[in-house]
C-alpha cells in the first residue's frame, strides 16, 4: 500500500481532517480475493450520453483509464447541482459504483450499497488498477464512521478491502466537508476546461 501512497493522497488527505495523522498504512484489510460484478448490462446509445451540462454529477465523479478503455464512475445514482458559488449534493439514498467497458460498451456494477454507505471518490493507479473510497457506518445507527478503500484489478479480477478505524460522526463529518471541498474543486476545474457557451 506504500508503494500507491502518492496516488492515495487526495483520500487520506479528507479523512485526516476526521483522524489527524492518518497515513495510508493506518488501514487495516483483507484481500486480494476473487471479484465479479454484481451485475453487467449493455450501455444503450452513445457511451457518452451521460456527458451533458444536465448531468453534473457523472461529469464531476467520471474517470477515465489512463488508456482511454474505461470509465470509472464512482457514484452513479449521486445527484450535484450548482448553487451560487457552492454545490448541492444529493440524489439517491443509495449507493452505486459502475464500471463502463468502452470497447464491450457495458456497464458492470461493481458496489452497491443502501444508506449505511457511499461511494465517494476514486483514481487510477495504473491502465488495470484502480481505487473507490467511500465510508460506512459500522453499526447502522449513524453514530460511527469508519472510511472504506477498495483496490480493483482487472488484469486478475481481484479486489483488497480497507479500512479505516471507526471515528464517532461529529468528527466524520470534517471528512464530509472535506469531500465536498474536493467535489467544488473538481466541478471549477471542469469549468474552467469546458466553458458554458
Amino acid at each position: 500500500m506504500n508503494s500507491l501512497a502518492p496516488k492515495l493522497e487526495e483520500w487520506v488527505a479528507m479523512w485526516r481532517v476526521a483522524l489527524p495523522g492518518f497515513e495510508v498504512d493506518s488501514l487495516w484489510g483483507e484481500g486480494p480475493l476473487r471479484w465479479a460484478p454484481l451485475d453487467v448490462s449493455p450501455v444503450g446509445g452513445d457511451i457518452e450520453h451521460q456527458d451533458t451540462e444536465d448531468d453534473l454529477a457523472f461529469r464531476i465523479l467520471r474517470l477515465r483509464s489512463p488508456d482511454g478503455s474505461h470509465i470509472l464512475d464512482v457514484d452513479s445514482y449521486q445527484s450535484i447541482e450548482p448553487d451560487g458559488d457552492s454545490l448541492q449534493v444529493g440524489g439517491e439514498p443509495d449507493s452505486r459504483c459502475t464500471l463502463i467497458d468502452l470497447t464491450s460498451k457495458t456497464e458492470a456494477i461493481l458496489q452497491f450499497c443502501g444508506t449505511p454507505c457511499a461511494f465517494h471518490w476514486g483514481v487510477w493507479l495504473s491502465p488495470t488498477r484502480f481505487a473507490v473510497g467511500g465510508w460506512y457506518d459500522p453499526n447502522g445507527f449513524d453514530q460511527w464512521w469508519q472510511g472504506t478503500l477498495s483496490i480493483y484489478s482487472l488484469r486478475d479480477s481481484t479486489v483488497a478491502e480497507y479500512r479505516t478505524r471507526i471515528v464517532p460522526v461529529g468528527d466524520a463529518a470534517r471528512y464530509s466537508r472535506a469531500w465536498h471541498r474536493w467535489l467544488l474543486k473538481r466541478y471549477r476545474a471542469l469549468m474552467a476546461s469546458h466553458p458554458r457557451t
